[in-house]
């Protein structure tokens, strides 16, 4: 029997003290203890304030996935200083607007891998914000950079503890911690500024539900530059478990790890279990050490969170939520293959209303919704959210999430889709994720996403963009006929596209900007309603 927690360790620094031996964080073949990570933690941290690092300056991080991630954040934090993630894969251009943006003290990057020009966008940002630090992490075949004044963070980590004192532990309860940068589908990102209490808090709510504990062992390959890699990666450390990393998601690679490392929580988009799972069905792979799947970000279909329970013989942890620090879970069964996201909603640590409320109310008026109407999902906020250099929301007491959702007479919330992802059909504004749903339910069909294109008619049609399950895909007749079944007539397809993948993001949503620029690549849908 695994033995659990009841409340995780206050931070790494008192994790780290309280279990120095224990095996911390395994990749790439390597595994460090508890003692070693903080070695590291302390050494980088205070190579911060040789750098003249002080408490709530910024720190930018552009790692994958290693350990060497887990340390940069966790020094941000033994130093006072903010940590902000990113992506690895940004441009020169991104990532200088980016350092510029939150003004950082300090960028620990890694060249991108696969790039013409590795350390291209570390010389755009010391061109353009010249007082910025640079620390790189040039592991493996990585070139070593040719930026003047670049720091190698592997002399960082090994230079030892020195003589300047870290910031005492915890910090002021109102001091931000990190910057958590939204998707910035709409444009830049802006960055959400959140305390390290109400991160602790976060992650605890997680850990209530499936009660992780020192003989876990995590797989996580959810990049730790967002906000659900970074929690689930924290607080497998946090609970004395031990973390391995998988720097990009593969099913293969995967499946390895749960059989060779005893993997026990599986984190992963409905997209990604959805890949394991058929690749499981090629490989046939031992998974009985698995727990708990824990999945959020997207619908989880009925039909795939059976699979998850029979197939992989695990709990789910089904999350929904926004890095805004609004959240729901549900851990129960009948809940989660019903749709639901539950009826339990995160209380931050003060722990006063509205926080722990959700409603559903008008898009437009935002007036409150009667039990089972559909409307936009806005959880209560005490507090108004702060964003780094940008206006505040939740100014009203209420944050609105821009998704569209239910709840029913039990309190149970339905999540059905984007508001702003709205197809506007004929004036009926029809949600591309409920098609979607019903969609990967062809037999015909692997996967599926939708999207709006111009009509002159209409103003918007329903182009259903599938990946084909054998040679011989649905007719657009069949596929109307098929949905028609549980889809009301304005919602089913007036297009359809055939492509080899949907383009996803790095958290597994549809990136429907690159869906439409693929459908064209492709020659545009394969058959229409009504010729154009």
């Amino acid at each position: 029997m695994t033995p659990h927690v009841d409340q995780l360790q206050p931070s790494l620094r008192a994790a780290c003290q309280k279990w120095p031996d224990r095996a911390a964080v395994t990749s790439g073949g390597s595994t460090m203890s508890y003692g070693e990570l903080w070695t590291k933690v302390e050494s980088l941290a205070r190579a911060y304030l040789d750098l003249g690092v002080e408490p709530g300056d910024r720190i930018v991080c552009q790692l994958r996935n290693g350990p060497e991630h887990v340390i940069a954040i966790n020094a941000a934090w033994a130093c006072g200083a903010i940590h902000a993630g990113t992506d690895n894969d940004l441009t020169g251009a991104e990532l200088s607007w980016l350092v510029d943006r939150t003004e950082a003290k300090v960028l620990v990057f890694q060249p991108p891998s696969g790039s013409a020009d590795p350390t291209a966008p570390l010389r755009a940002v010391h061109q353009t914000r010249p007082g910025t630090a640079l620390v790189i992490h040039a592991g493996g075949d990585d070139p070593a950079s040719d930026v003047d004044g670049a720091l190698p963070l592997a002399a960082l980590l090994s230079a030892g503890p020195g003589p300047a004192p870290l910031a005492p532990e915890g910090g002021d309860r109102h001091d931000t911690g990190l910057l958590l940068l939204t998707s910035g589908t709409t444009g830049r990102p802006k960055a959400v500024m959140e305390t390290l209490p109400a991160c602790w808090a976060k992650m605890q709510f997680f850990a209530d539900a499936f009660t992780p504990g020192p003989d876990d062992v995590h797989l996580v390959y959810l990049p730790m530059a967002h906000v659900f890699g970074l929690r689930l990666s924290q607080l497998a450390l946090l609970s004395g478990g031990r973390l391995v990393l998988l720097d990009r998601f593969s099913p293969t690679e995967a499946l390895r790890l749960i059989a060779d490392e005893h993997v026990t929580v599986l984190p992963g988009m409905p997209t990604h279990l959805t890949l394991l799972l058929d690749e499981l069905d090629r490989q046939p792979t031992d998974v009985r050490s698995l727990r708990w799947a824990v999945t959020a970000a997207s619908k989880l279909p009925r039909d795939l969170a059976e699979c998850i329970y029979d197939t992989l013989g695990t709990e789910i942890l089904y999350v929904y939520g926004c890095s805004e620090n609004f959240t729901t879970r549900t851990t129960d069964r009948g809940d989660i293959l019903d749709g639901s996201v539950g009826s339990t909603v995160f209380v931050g640590p003060d722990n006063e209303p509205p926080d722990g409320t959700v409603r559903v109310v008008g898009p437009q008026d935002h007036t409150p919704l009667p039990v089972g109407q559909t409307g936009e999902i806005a959880f209560g906020a005490r507090r108004p959210v702060h964003y780094w250099r940008a206006p505040d929301s939740a100014t009203d007491g209420w944050y609105y999430t821009g998704d569209l959702g239910r709840i029913d007479p039990d309190g149970r919330l339905y999540v059905l889709g984007r508001l702003k992802e709205l197809v506007n059909r004929g004036g009926l504004k029809v949600s591309p994720s409920e098609i979607e749903t019903a969609i990967t339910h062809h037999p015909a069909v692997s996967d599926a996403a939708v999207v709006g294109t111009p009509d002159p008619v209409l103003g918007e049609a329903i182009c259903a963009c599938i990946v084909a399950a054998q040679s011989d895909r649905p007719a657009l007749a069949e596929l109307r006929a098929f949905l028609g079944l549980s889809l009301a007539r304005h919602k089913l397809p007036d297009e359809m596209a055939v492509v080899d993948r949907i383009p996803r993001t790095k958290i597994g949503k549809v990136d429907r900007p690159a869906l439409v620029a693929l459908v064209a690549a492709s020659g545009g849908p394969v058959e229409r309603l009504r010729p154009r």
